[in-house]
């Protein structure tokens, strides 16, 4: 499996966002472990949404039993380990202390496939938890899947860091200025959101946890 992370860029909104990868080998993940002290923060009560890939426009929901909700840190393929499971009103409870004992043994030295990014202090170690909604019988995505804060219709990332971090960087994406700084004041998960910049161009930064997060399920690219 690849060892390497990368926040990857595009010049546009949603669709730059869902492409700022960060890749993680997760092997050797054993689905009993839990962290000692388990977090009410850690545990996430979401919903999935179908839309377009303007995340906006809603679009029929593919029928509960169809598919299946996998929850690697990575990409698809790294092995699921929290397990959860969609209901019949497309509600979900992703529990992220299950498993989390594996996750501390299966992180990796961070290294940017982007030169532009970097970490300090550098021992830092991160994963993203990376959801996927694949066939029910197979391993095939039906959509490329995005985390969403219900209030502001913001496309964000989940992360895990394991101690106080900072990644910054700065490239021009197609003309528009992309900046990234985003900053960890403790070991655990941070949502990390792009903003429109007040000066023009874009900004990844780390942004409170969301009151109502959306797991939305858009189109596979063509």
């Amino acid at each position: 499996m690849p060892h390497s992370m990368a926040f990857r860029s595009s010049h546009s909104g949603a669709a730059l966002l869902t492409y700022c990868c960060v890749v993680l080998a997760s092997s050797g993940c054993h689905p009993g472990d839990r962290a000692s002290a388990p977090r009410a923060d850690w545990v996430i009560h979401s919903r999935l949404v179908f839309t377009g890939a303007d995340l906006r426009a809603p679009r029929p929901a593919a029928p509960v039993g169809s598919f299946r909700l996998s929850s690697p840190y990575g990409v698809p393929g790294t092995g699921d380990f929290i397990q959860a499971s969609v209901a019949s009103d497309y509600s979900f409870v992703m529990d992220l202390n299950h498993g989390y004992a594996s996750l501390l043994r299966s992180l990796e030295p961070t290294e940017f496939s982007l030169s532009y990014l970097h970490i300090v202090p550098k021992e830092a170690r991160i994963a993203r938890l990376a959801p996927a909604v694949l066939q029910a019988d197979g391993i095939d995505p039906i959509g490329t899947a995005q985390w969403l804060d219900r209030a502001s219709a913001r496309p964000l990332l989940l992360v895990y860091v394991d101690r106080p971090a900072r990644i910054t960087g700065q490239v021009l994406a197609r003309g528009v200025p992309v900046r990234y700084d985003v900053r960890v004041e403790a070991p655990g998960y941070v949502w990390i959101a792009m903003r429109s910049a007040p000066g023009g161009g874009l900004d990844y930064e780390a942004v409170a946890p969301p009151r109502e997060v959306l797991l939305a399920v858009t189109p596979l690219p063509p």
